[in-house]
């Protein structure tokens, strides 16, 4: 769980490869989170659509690209929406985005009661759902920490899956960032968030791994 304020520094990298001034970071925070696992996470994903719609507002584009870390990607997944309600609420944010584009999300999780509400997603939003209608599905995963090498790394994969000796994020394992039927990105040297180490959205360079080529400048 992140502050927006750290998605800053990725939001201004992804305008200067994009050529775009209207890059918006959706107002969630770690209390968000907090306040959804107890009373439900529609806040959250308005707080998604709200962005969306003062992005294409401003720039007066049709739709959107949407970039979405950790369980920010499963929370864009739900915005994009489809045929079932998601509490109480039917989304249809396909219609207005072009690509998702996820960065360490934790798509793919064990059968577990405290890993549900990924599952009902899973369930009501299954892999890349619009992508026969054209919308872009790129899913990103980091394998920067092993988890047979960092039992910090492995407890913390065994959070998502029964087995964490494998390589991710050192959050999020690969097995659970790369959504079915999208496109798979796996960046050996990524991990899950900034601080001293290089994550997803830590330099142009890295940035430029993942972001597509037809949506650049020039």
């Amino acid at each position: 769980m992140s502050w927006p304020w750290q998605y800053w520094r990725l939001a201004r990298l992804l305008g200067e490869l994009s050529g775009s001034r209207e890059v918006r970071v959706a107002s969630i925070t770690p209390l968000d989170w907090i306040w959804g696992r107890l009373f439900g996470y529609g806040q959250l994903i308005f707080q998604v659509a709200r962005a969306v719609d003062r992005a294409l507002l401003e720039s007066g584009a049709e739709r959107a690209v949407l970039v979405g870390h950790s369980a920010g990607g499963v929370a864009c997944r739900v915005y994009i929406g489809g045929q079932a309600p998601y509490g109480g609420r039917r989304y249809s944010g396909h219609r207005r985005v072009s690509h998702l584009i996820t960065l360490g999300s934790p798509h793919l999780v064990a059968d577990r009661k405290s890993l549900s509400p990924l599952a009902q997603v899973n369930e009501m939003f299954p892999g890349a759902l619009h992508r026969p209608a054209g919308l872009r599905y790129i899913s990103v995963a980091g394998a920067a920490a092993h988890g047979a090498l960092s039992r910090r790394a492995r407890r913390r994969y065994e959070r998502l899956i029964d087995d964490g000796r494998v390589p991710g994020d050192g959050v999020v394992p690969v097995q659970s960032a790369l959504l079915p039927g999208s496109e798979e990105i796996v960046l050996e040297e990524a991990y899950h968030s900034g601080g001293f180490e290089r994550w997803y959205g830590s330099d142009l360079k890295m940035v430029e791994r993942w972001w597509p080529e037809e949506l650049r400048a020039g």
